[in-house]
């Protein structure tokens, strides 16, 4: 399944939100993050941001969004302002200026309910949203997010998912690609067909940070003798958290509250799915590069960390470091 392409009756956003309201709404969802690294030329987005002024020294994510939206017309963009990238302030005040529709939405970093409450609220009277039409959605969702969560357990402890499969299955569910129904059916057939599979091999490993932008790191993870298991944020935006009530369910969600709240759900998930190392992924010029040292000092397993910068393949480089990395844990087995 491939991202719909954005139209007039799409609402875009710069990192996962409450998408059940957009859902609810009528509107169609579209996670801009998605359209970006999935093109064909994801290289093409980050030019046309720099040519139209940006900086070569800020987050290529931030200049791929932007590429995205000046070549596709939405209804309008909800820009996430706090709990996510630290230049979406400044992005939302280009958009508007070149008269685009936008939506701001903030994660409160204290994990204050009453503020989130308001948020989503906000968010609610921005959309109008139909009230039966938020009950059938809940469903579907509720029905969605099972599969998901099914397919991540499959993946460490029956171990017939791959770690790109995880990748792809959990953040794309960010937005279930504009359809939840028909996310869902697939996520169900796909289950099926791999538990025909046999067992996948290797050192079992977790993938902490954000999502790579860089292509063909799971592959060669597989390569060289490991297997990722756990995708810490992926997992997170497919909201695995099994609540009725939305503002309870988004407090849950761990990824935009800073790495006291990251930490305690990584720590569980190394335990639960024995992993033995950790691959973390840094974006550059991104700030949440410095939670490295807080990772390094608090994880209870050896870290790898690799940082990406444009949208292109894995380079030679990180390659002999990730083999090295793999070939250290097998010998720590021994």
């Amino acid at each position: 399944m491939t991202p719909a392409l954005p139209g007039k009756g799409t609402i875009g956003f710069t990192t996962t939100i409450p998408v059940e309201i957009i859902f609810a709404a009528g509107y169609i969802p579209c996670d801009l993050n998605n359209i970006f690294v999935t093109d064909p030329d994801p290289q093409h987005f980050v030019d046309r941001a720099e040519h139209d002024g940006f900086p070569h020294n800020i987050c290529t994510w931030i200049k791929g969004i932007y590429g995205v939206i000046m070549e596709h017309e939405m209804a309008a963009v909800i820009t996430v302002m706090e709990g996510d990238c630290s230049n979406t302030q400044a992005l939302a005040e280009i958009l508007r200026y070149k008269g685009i529709r936008t939506i701001p939405f903030s994660f409160p970093y204290d994990r204050d309910v009453r503020v989130l409450a308001r948020e989503i609220e906000k968010l609610r009277d921005e959309l109008s949203p139909d009230a039966g039409s938020g009950l059938r959605v809940e469903e579907e969702m509720t029905a969605a997010r099972s599969h998901l969560e099914e397919i991540d357990t499959m993946t460490w402890s029956e171990r017939n998912v791959t770690g790109a499969e995880n990748h792809l299955w959990l953040v794309r569910s960010s937005d279930m690609l504009g359809n939840i129904t028909r996310y869902s059916d697939a996520a169900a057939a796909f289950i099926g067909a791999a538990r025909r599979r046999e067992r996948i091999e290797g050192i079992p490993l977790g993938y902490i940070g954000v999502p790579p932008i860089i292509s063909g790191l799971y592959e060669f993870v597989e390569e060289v003798g490991g297997h990722v298991v756990y995708n810490e944020t992926q997992r997170q935006f497919s909201i695995p958290h099994r609540t009725a009530d939305i503002v309870e369910r988004y407090l849950l969600y761990t990824y935009p509250y800073g790495i006291f709240a990251r930490l305690e759900d990584i720590g569980r998930e190394v335990e639960r799915r024995g992993i033995k190392g950790i691959i973390h992924y840094v974006q550059a010029f991104c700030f949440r590069a410095i939670e490295d040292l807080i990772l390094r000092e608090t994880l209870p397993v050896p870290i790898l960390t690799i940082e990406g910068d444009l949208p292109r393949a894995l380079d030679t480089r990180t390659k002999n470091r990730i083999e090295a990395f793999i070939e250290m844990l097998e010998g720590m087995q021994d």
